[in-house]
């Protein structure tokens, strides 16, 4: 169906106009619900009643030249004793300063450039990193610099009594210990010189090797870093200590020792210097607790700082050395480099305690236990158990060499259907198999070797508890995930017998160990029910069947089953898991499986979605995709934060709550997102930032019943000069009869008596960003803040979905919400435009086959074809796209043989001849998520059909733009293309006059974002 819009004439009466307006809006609907169709290919541009552009009251509208100096706070820290609060502020492209803050009498002391504030444990003072002015970083790029001729950061160490600041250039990477001293580590970056030096000194080398000593020295040098100089700086007694040749260090938690490991240029005239070394505080001659030519890595010690551990290859190279020496054999000339290459060394696991003169091999390939061929991975990191019983590292199985006259490998691939994984994803993940290690644990006081993993149960994750890991097997199911999903095998892992006992099959959702290690717990999708399994005999506990509360996701409509809202975590000994359906938190106890809801109902009483906040959470890395997880400790037995969020009007707050009985207790609660709660480690002191659509997420500080809470930065008060805007949320019914919600935004000098033109953005759920703060920046998708402020009105409407019908699903939500908006009579209907990327984008090219109520639309990597889609690659991963088709955000529910009429109907590709909106896209050659041949065909199409197209392909980046400068490129290029059909702005040339290859991107608009005042190049 198709359906267009029509705006009552400019030239009446101000009275005229708004009986004119309401009897339009009548007749639009009626044109709408009878499909009237009127083509709007290469109408001229409409010019707004007015100036819906121009600033009133002498704020300034928003301009590409005021992104460079727009800040972000990064880095927000608290000291332990909660005194102190740091953070960074980051310009987009302009030189940022470390702030300090004492929370007690206001005082504040800055520096300039600095990032990644640290506080020492005594919170006498900070350290942090400083970058490199904006106008080296800006030099270097032009000068085209690459690695190591970059400018590099320093290091600034602030004495927070009196302000002064001490700094140091080229730092690699800084530390303070944990708990305890004033003593800073600090690893330098090598000199520029020192590093030409190095790679002089290689190249000859590479040139004058005439023995396999020699040649196999080489190879051990290509496969680590050449240590450079580390200081170990006294901060109170302002005195520094230097150490050369050191790659790596280490502190223990107390601080008591500091381990480092030396790695020389030369190993052959100075290879006994390498080793790992130990000092303190109060000691600082090295003693080397191993030593000798080689490679050593990952040292770790345990909590108390009386263990340390590490791997090393230097018995083995020594081993081949005294080999080599012995046979008095040398290598011809052409053989030496290429066998260099390929030596394989040994890796194995050394430990250390203290009292002990030097660290010793425990685990070897002679170690019982230990599968034949496997030895300690130099590529897994190693921990030790809290109470430093165990040590936990990976094996791996030792890479073979290809025989010396091995021919060269064919460069082909074979595609088999027995693959368990597609080549390509192979490809993608080659280096990561290669690193690919197997949890073990090595039981100290029995001095006893245990595996864990191996190729059948290859992730085994571990925690504090002394008897079980949980075992994740993905290896069954791994072809699946091709067209369906990814499941997992659960199983307990006995850490004293490595033996794994299978607990659940084909779990959809990732599983969970408990903190005592008593149960695995994980949700069964097909149920839509929490279980739990016993690890010491398997037995499965329904933790939720008899709950008359949903636990799985209600809202989710993918065609896969769905997820469950999660979990909050275990009590004291495993005693009750804490669950999480929409609004409140339950516990069940393991036991007896009794339940409560722990809020007493109170979340759905006041329609509040209720999660635990965790204040002592350690950090962890981000996760490439989900994985099964350890919990790694209980929930606290006082009282809890929650965080709250408002289902219907996303009004937010933090709650107090006693885990014991009774309802939250509101403590901040209003029409703003609070978010980022972090409180100090021996303080009740916390941190927070508070946003919404028009105030920036400054940090406050305030007690943990957070009263009287203090504003303590102000990031950017030049927002204050600038025509802003205000945002609403708004309801409406879906063409199929569903109450949905949008984000309607409007300038802050809105006036209802004119008419405006309106950008629309789509992709999935927006009504969750209502009090989200959107900062003036370039980007590939339109800037909100940055379109209001130049006078238009813009929409951002929710759309849900039936499963096989996704795009009809967009069509029946954006229509009417459009409509909606029309029928209030300020938003000229024939200036009203689409944007989004992506998963948007293929909504908005299906919308332009259905409708011609768009002026003009940009829809960013794209799909066009849902058939050739389905069979295309996510070259990030190198998973076929079929799953998203079958179970996932295409929605279609089945493959091309069996929904072969969903897919052509929501296929833009197969009506693309009904298009008449003159369209923008930008689909990148290297897109690793969309292939770019999707923009290909649509494009192509376009231009054959005679329909106005254009397309951006930034050659090498991929589905996002990275490259700020890139960014900027595009966003002047979409805002003059919107500009100029919406708001009636002089058309461009290159949408006139096409740019041949050999003239591309030569056009400059990078004068368009220089600061004002800012000096010329």
């Amino acid at each position: 169906m198709f359906s267009t819009h029509s705006s009552s004439p400019s030239s009446v009466s101000a009275p005229s106009k708004h009986k004119l307006r309401n009897l339009t809006a009548i007749a639009l609907l009626v044109c709408l619900a009878y499909g009237v169709y009127v083509p709007v290919t290469n109408a001229a541009p409409v010019l707004a009643e007015g100036s819906a552009a121009v600033a009133v009251n002498t704020k300034k509208v928003i301009s590409h030249d005021i992104y460079a100096n727009w800040r972000s706070i990064q880095g927000s820290v608290l000291s332990r004793d909660g005194n102190w609060a740091a953070y960074a502020l980051v310009g987009q492209e302009s030189d940022g300063e470390v702030v300090v803050r004492n929370l007690k009498d206001g005082r504040e002391l800055r520096a300039p450039r600095g990032t990644t504030p640290a506080f020492s444990a005594d919170g006498r003072y900070l350290a942090f990193a400083i970058a490199p002015t904006r106008v080296e970083l800006d030099k270097a790029k032009k000068e085209k610099k690459k690695g190591d001729d970059l400018p590099k950061s320093g290091l600034g160490i602030m004495n927070l009594a009196t302000g002064k600041v001490e700094s140091l250039e080229r730092v690699k990477r800084f530390a303070w210990p944990e708990e305890g001293g004033n003593f800073l580590a600090v690893l330098l970056d090598a000199p520029k010189e020192a590093k030409k030096e190095a790679k002089k000194d290689a190249e000859t080398a590479a040139k004058d090797e005439d023995d396999q000593q020699a040649a196999m020295a080489n190879a051990s040098a290509k496969k680590k870093d050449t240590g450079t100089e580390f200081l170990l700086i006294d901060v109170a007694n302002a005195k520094r200590d230097s150490f050369k040749d050191v790659a790596d260090f280490t502190w223990s938690k107390n601080g008591e020792l500091l381990a480092f490991n030396v790695i020389t240029k030369d190993t052959q005239k100075e290879g006994a210097r390498e080793g790992v070394y130990l000092i303190s505080p109060q000691e600082l001659t090295p003693r080397a607790v191993m030593a000798g030519a080689g490679s050593y890595k990952h040292m770790n010690f345990d909590e108390a700082g009386r263990q340390l551990a590490f791997v090393s290859n230097r018995d083995d190279l020594t081993k081949k050395r005294a080999e080599a020496e012995k046979s008095g054999k040398k290598s011809a000339d052409a053989d030496k480099t290429d066998k260099a290459e390929k030596e394989i060394t040994a890796f194995n696991l050394y430990y250390w305690r203290a009292g002990d003169s030097e660290a010793k091999a425990i685990v070897t390939a002679d170690t019982a236990g230990l599968p034949t061929g496997w030895l300690p991975s130099e590529h897994a990191s190693l921990s030790f158990s809290k109470d430093g019983q165990r040590l936990f590292f990976g094996t791996a199985e030792l890479a073979k060499a290809d025989p010396k006259d091995a021919p060269e490998p064919f460069k082909v691939d074979l595609w088999h259907w027995k693959d368990l994984e597609l080549q390509s994803m192979q490809k993608v993940r080659a280096e990561k198999e290669k690193q690919r290690s197997y949890k073990a644990v090595f039981h100290i006081a029995e001095q006893r070797f245990v595996q864990l993993a191996n190729k059948n149960i290859p992730n085994v994750l571990i925690n504090d508890n002394p008897r079980f890991a949980m075992g994740a097997s993905d290896v069954p199911y791994k072809m699946l995930q091709s067209w369906d999903a990814l499941y997992h095998d659960a199983y307990a892992v006995d850490l004293q017998t490595g033996q794994a006992r299978l607990l659940a099959q084909k779990l959809r959702y990732v599983p969970s160990l408990s903190p005592g290690g008593k149960y695995v717990m994980a949700f069964d999708a097909n149920s839509s029910i929490w279980y739990c399994w016993s690890t010491v005999d398997g037995s499965k506990i329904n933790l939720t069947g008899k709950i008359k509360a949903r636990f799985e996701d209600t809202k989710r409509d993918t065609p896969e089953v769905k997820d469950a809202y999660g979990f909050a975590g275990w009590t004291e000994d495993d005693a009750s898991v804490v669950l999480y359906d929409q609004f409140d938190l339950w516990e069940v106890n393991l036991q007896n499986q009794s339940s409560r809801n722990l809020t007493a109902g109170y979340g759905r009483k006041h329609n509040l979605e209720l999660r635990y906040v965790p204040l002592d959470m350690e950090k962890k890395p981000p996760a490439d995709e989900p994985s099964a997880v350890a919990e790694a400790k209980a929930l606290p037995k006082e009282s809890w934060i929650l965080a709250a969020t408002n289902e219907g009007n996303r009004s937010t707050g933090y709650y107090q709550q006693n885990p014991k009985s009774g309802e939250p207790v509101k403590l901040i609660h209003g029409d703003k997102m609070f978010a980022g709660l972090i409180k100090a480690k021996k303080a009740d002191t916390v941190l927070f930032t508070q946003q919404s659509f028009t105030e920036f997420p400054d940090l406050w500080s305030s007690n943990l019943a957070l009263q009287s809470p203090q504003k303590i930065s102000n990031a950017n008060p030049q927002q204050a000069q600038f025509n802003w805007g205000k945002q609403e949320m708004i309801e409406y019914t879906s063409l199929d009869g569903k109450k949905l919600k949008a984000l309607l935004a409007k300038p802050e000098n809105f006036d209802p008596a004119k008419k405006y033109p309106m950008m629309v953005y789509i992709y999935e759920n927006m009504s969750d960003n209502l009090h989200r703060y959107v900062a003036p920046a370039p980007a590939q998708n339109i800037n909100v803040t940055r379109y209001l402020s130049n006078g238009y009105i813009v929409l951002r409407p929710d759309i849900v979905y039936k499963t096989g019908h996704p795009g009809k699903s967009a069509y029946n939500a954006v229509v009417p919400a459009v409509q909606k908006v029309l029928a209030q009579g300020y938003v000229d209907a024939k200036r009203v435009g689409i944007q989004g990327h992506s998963w948007g984008a293929y909504q908005i090219n299906y919308l332009i086959t259905q409708t011609n109520m768009f002026r003009a639309v940009e829809a960013g990597a794209s799909m066009a074809n849902m058939i050739s889609g389905y069979g295309g690659i996510r070259w990030g991963t190198g998973m076929s796209r079929a799953f998203q088709y079958e179970k996932q955000q295409s929605r279609i529910g089945g493959a091309p043989w069996n929904k072969t009429a969903e897919y052509i109907e929501n296929s833009p590709i197969f009506h693309v001849d009904k298009v008449q909106t003159p369209y923008l896209t930008i689909h990148n050659d290297d897109d690793d998520a969309v292939p770019w041949y999707q923009a290909i065909e649509f494009f192509t199409a376009l231009r054959q059909l005679g329909k106005e197209a254009y397309w951006f392909n930034f050659n090498g980046e991929k589905h996002g733009l990275k490259e700020r400068d890139n960014m900027k490129y595009f966003t002047v290029h979409m805002a003059e293309f919107f500009d100029h059909y919406l708001l009636g702005s002089p058309r461009p040339e290159w949408m006139d006059k096409p740019v041949p290859y050999l003239e591309r991107g030569k056009r400059d608009v990078m004068g368009q974002f220089k600061p004002v005042g800012a000096k010329a190049d």
